[in-house]
């Protein structure tokens, strides 16, 4: 009995609507298409999206992408959206049980344990080795660290998204800060005190750090872990001062969260901040995806990149936000999303036909024939914008190394 517990399926959306309607009524009909299709792991903050081109998101149905013989996708979200808890999915019908993985690197580092032949899991959910990994591909919310070699793993874009500060203020007459420069973020971030701007106290808050956005947030800030972690915010440790939980990235009642408490204990007008993308805010408020931002939570400007150009928001529009365009496409905040794959699969010179139609722009000298970047109206609903190099299987890097689980 404790073992079926611990190894139930944790089935994604797309999966379990998919094979609800299949109930057999003959021995004409066919299994599911979702039982052979390719199976995603990683980043929160393209989960959404990759789930509608499986089918569904939410509550949501969209036409699923397909290859010409009829594979499709499913996707596993970075936490279980149900039972945040419950940490172990099964991928495949028959397939071992292992770690869900929450976040970029950790979608990464397990299609690398795929490949190398190594293991990846945890006693709760079960260590599985090599081809027992049944995951075909990553997403991932960052490229190539600088550091890595090799060409094991090859990173396929296919949307711009970009990254701002996300805000909540709690109380206080003062109103919020809702623009910042570059430097001023880098200063928020890493100082050993807490930054005032307009008599406001601004506390920043730590992303997980599986999260591609962590990573990419921490770039644009120059900000470290131990930094983030300093008394001075206080952001971290607030809901539990023993092992100071960083927050889900792109959560916005996260925040929110953190704020109120913190609000308990603080005399001094303050607001949290913490890095957000924008095409995960304009999902969640268009709601499309989940959970909403939550009353009080916003996406601030930035005033100057750091280079003197004032990007201004995001966001535009008003009860239906969509991106802006240049501020995606800056080099210092905006940023590509990708689909991660093994090099010699994306890339073989033979075979693996349905992979390459649903996910690579064979031909970059005609119309872009990857069917993901084809999905234009299903990517733009997310908040994101189709990359220019959508497609573009050439940018091959090493195996992401850290941990097995």
């Amino acid at each position: 009995m404790f073992k079926s517990r611990r190894t139930r399926l944790a089935i994604s959306s797309a999966l379990t609507a998919t094979m609800a309607a299949a109930v057999l009524t003959g021995s004409a009909t066919a299994d599911p298409a979702q039982l052979t299709a390719f199976v995603g792991v990683g980043s929160d903050t393209s989960q959404d999206v990759i789930n509608a081109v499986s089918g569904k998101a939410g509550l949501n149905f969209y036409t699923p992408i397909q290859s010409a013989s009829g594979k499709q996708v499913i996707s596993f979200d970075a936490v279980n959206p149900s039972n945040p808890a419950d940490l172990c999915i099964t991928t495949t019908v028959g397939a071992p049980t292992i770690n869900r993985p929450n976040g970029s690197s950790k979608g990464r580092a397990a299609l690398s344990r795929k490949i190398e032949g190594t293991s990846w899991g945890s006693a709760a959910c079960g260590v599985v080795s090599g081809s027992l990994i049944k995951v075909d591909f990553a997403r991932s919310s960052s490229g190539p660290a600088n550091g890595d070699i090799g060409t094991n793993l090859a990173y396929v874009p296919f949307g711009l998204d970009a990254v701002s500060f996300a805000s909540y203020k709690p109380s206080g007459a003062l109103p919020a800060v809702t623009s910042l420069t570059r430097a001023q973020l880098t200063s928020i971030f890493t100082s050993a005190t807490r930054q005032v701007i307009g008599g406001v106290t601004i506390i920043p808050c730590g992303i997980q750090t599986g999260s591609g956005t962590f990573g990419f947030w921490n770039g644009v800030t120059t900000a470290t872990t131990d930094q983030e972690n300093t008394a001075t915010t206080q952001c971290n440790s607030i809901l539990d001062a023993t092992t100071k939980p960083r927050a889900q990235e792109n959560n916005g009642p996260d925040l929110k969260a953190r704020g109120d408490a913190l609000d308990a204990g603080i005399t001094e007008e303050f607001q949290v901040v913490i890095g957000f993308s924008a095409g995960a805010f304009i999902a969640k408020t268009n709601g499309v995806a989940s959970p909403a931002p939550g009353a009080g939570v916003t996406i601030g400007s930035i005033s100057d990149n750091g280079s003197g150009t004032n990007l201004g928001s995001p966001i535009s529009g008003t009860t239906t936000l969509a991106p802006v365009s240049a501020f995606y496409t800056d080099a210092v905040f905006g940023r590509k999303i990708y689909n991660v794959f093994p090099d010699a699969i994306i890339n073989s010179a033979f075979g693996n036909t349905e992979i390459k139609e649903l996910f690579k722009d064979t031909d970059p000298t005609a119309a872009n024939n990857a069917r993901l970047c084809n999905a234009v109206s299903t990517i733009e609903t997310f908040g994101f914008l189709v990359a220019p190099t959508c497609g573009d299987s050439t940018t091959t890097k090493g195996s992401f190394i850290s941990g097995t689980s």
